[in-house]
């Protein structure tokens, strides 16, 4: 199978949280900036670009849309097992034991028929 790659490089601008952080930093730079006599026309500038790119991003961030709702959703309760109600003592007769033990226990109650 042949694979083809595109050449061709799309430029993605930086996410939008990243853009609004840096043109918030780049028109306080430039308020600090233009308070000094020494480059007021510089940081004129500098704040003239940051709150365009402030508003740029923020309106970007607006039409992205709201982020999803957080749903908190608890665990459905457990059912409770159903307990098993005990036999009566009466309905059940008790199980004769079987075995070597069995012909002792019965051996040892009665007295064994005698030959004669």
């Amino acid at each position: 199978m042949a694979l083809t790659v595109s050449a061709r490089s799309r430029f993605t601008l930086p996410s939008t949280p990243a853009l609004v952080r840096g043109a918030g930093l780049s028109a306080a730079l430039g308020i600090g900036l233009s308070y000094t006599a020494d480059y007021a026309d510089f940081g004129r500038w500098i704040t003239v670009a940051g709150v365009l790119l402030l508003i740029f991003s923020l309106h970007r961030f607006g039409r992205s849309g709201p982020d999803p709702a957080i749903v908190f959703e608890l665990a459905p309760p457990r059912k409770k097992k159903k307990k098993k109600r005990k036999a009566s003592t009466e309905a059940a007769a008790p199980e004769e034991p079987v075995g070597a033990d069995a012909e002792s226990d019965s051996a040892g109650s009665e007295p064994a028929p005698e030959d004669e």
